[in-house]
């Protein structure tokens, strides 16, 4: 009888632990207009579709590979540091050309 009366308990709370465990993932996904205030424009709500914006997305990404990139090159020997992260810094290089061309920026 104690068995049973172990094994339910475990079963609910194993049960409330993965609900508690996934309410933060159902919570992430609404509407960024649900936290709007009354009286907010809904421009601030509409994301920002320019080549301007495009390009400082892309930069973004391009710029934190870099930064995983030249994290994994400091924990590789010390003999093939240097060349790790020449390497890593000519791809981020030539991510942000790539990202001046697909959005159509001009470089400086």
């Amino acid at each position: 009888m104690k068995t049973t009366k172990q094994q339910l308990i475990k079963g609910m709370l194993c049960t409330l632990l993965g609900a508690a465990m996934l309410s933060p993932a159902f919570a992430a996904d609404t509407d960024p207009t649900a936290i709007s205030q009354r009286g907010d424009p809904e421009r601030w709500y509409q994301e920002e579709m320019t080549p301007m914006a495009y390009f400082k997305t892309l930069k973004k990404e391009a710029e934190a590979v870099y930064q995983l990139s030249s994290m994994e090159c400091k924990r590789a020997e010390r003999s093939q540091q240097s060349a790790c992260l020449r390497e890593a810094k000519a791809t981020m290089q030539q991510d942000i050309a790539e990202a001046y061309r697909k959005s159509g920026i001009r470089p400086r």
